[in-house]
């Protein structure tokens, strides 16, 4: 039907005849009504529609009214998406059905106009507020990117400059939990529960970007030396730390780790940082799905050490050597790793290739027993 009214409705039901009776009843709000007929055509054409709110029948051959709304709400993009479960079966344990499968709200058959448009007017409502946090969380979430690519550049007045820079993100979550406090009588428990792990992830991003920035700082203003009291298992370090890192993001199965043991001439807390910087690098910068190889070797009388997302037998073939790559075209993370490398003498260089993939390598010293042999 011809709409004027900027939201969409998708009003899934296996009979026609019962979506004509919707059309017919929201006709009034001049809503961009569509209609689907099974509930596996949901999934071919939610992202095409796009829609507001979805009117859902329970009932269904093939793939019920139930089974899409649990499916919906694990996929990222749709499970905040308000469901309004439409059907002529009635008790209590229905309706408690429906609840626990994920659905905002519960109509009977045969539906009623005036409560019909009521639910859809709330559910549209909830829509709009929530898609306004939603945007404010993405400009803050661009804020907190745009603070970590640049916290590189305050050089000189970069202690007060950070302070002013993060003034920005910190406000936007604020403005955020601001109007989910004022409108929780109208949210969810699933667009609650999304709002506040939005709210908590950027957090978090803010206290690692801290956390680099005062790293980097530190290694700035330090004077060059060795740790030579200290040293490490290497091995024993780096491969609880990638499957644990790994695991947070759901990406354990990406993860390529061949290891050999070795001592190296590193304090534990310095390894730490640079498996976990490097691991951060390479899955922001790889999709899911891609493999990302760790390798680590004894050659010579260094530990060599690469990371990326393409395979790679280097550095068995060739010598390694500092990287040309330019100071400010690394990320803050990167330019720690950098750091703590330079403190041990050793050598950083990044290999990208036409692909655009990418292998971050490193040298390391050997422990005095290992490297004697």
């Amino acid at each position: 039907m011809a709409a004027t009214n900027d939201r969409t409705i998708m009003v899934v039901d296996d009979e026609r005849a019962n979506f004509e009776v919707i059309e017919i009843l929201l006709t009034i709000d001049n809503y961009d009504l569509h209609y689907i007929s099974s509930g596996e055509e949901v999934f071919a054409a939610i992202d095409r529609i796009d829609p507001d709110v979805i009117l859902l029948d329970l009932m269904m051959p093939g793939m019920d009214g139930l089974a899409v709304c649990q499916r919906l709400r694990l996929m990222r993009k749709w499970r905040s998406i308000p469901i309004i479960m439409v059907t002529a079966a009635a008790g209590k344990s229905i309706l408690a059905s429906c609840l626990d499968a994920g659905a905002d709200d519960f109509i009977n058959k045969p539906v009623d106009g005036l409560e019909l448009r009521a639910r859809v007017k709330s559910m549209v409502r909830t829509k709009k507020q929530f898609d306004r946090i939603e945007s404010l969380s993405k400009l803050q979430q661009n804020n907190i990117a745009s603070l970590e690519n640049n916290l590189g550049e305050l050089v000189g007045d970069l202690a007060i400059g950070f302070v002013t820079e993060l003034s920005t993100p910190l406000t936007s979550i604020q403005e955020q939990l601001d109007e989910l406090s004022t409108n929780l009588d109208h949210f969810s428990k699933n667009q609650i529960r999304y709002l506040v792990e939005l709210a908590s992830r950027s957090a978090s991003n803010i206290q690692k970007t801290t956390y680099k920035f005062w790293t980097y700082l530190d290694f700035a203003a330090e004077k060059k030396q060795l740790y030579t009291d200290e040293v490490c298992n290497i091995k024993e370090v780096i491969e609880p730390i990638s499957i644990v890192q790994a695991q947070w993001i759901n990406r354990e199965n990406d993860l390529v780790i061949d290891i050999h043991p070795a001592t190296v001439a590193v304090t534990v807390k310095h390894c730490e940082l640079i498996i976990k910087e490097l691991l951060d690098n390479t899955f922001k910068f790889s999709d899911v799905g891609t493999k990302i190889e760790i390798c680590g070797r004894i050659v010579g009388k260094s530990f060599h050490f690469w990371i990326g997302d393409r395979r790679s037998d280097y550095p068995i073939d060739r010598p390694i050597s500092n990287s040309n790559i330019e100071e400010q075209e690394l990320g803050l993370g990167l330019k720690v790793v950098k750091k703590i490398v330079g403190i041990y003498d050793g050598c950083f260089a990044i290999d990208i290739n036409e692909r655009n993939e990418t292998i971050v390598y490193l040298t390391l010293p050997l422990g005095t027993a290992e490297g004697q042999k």
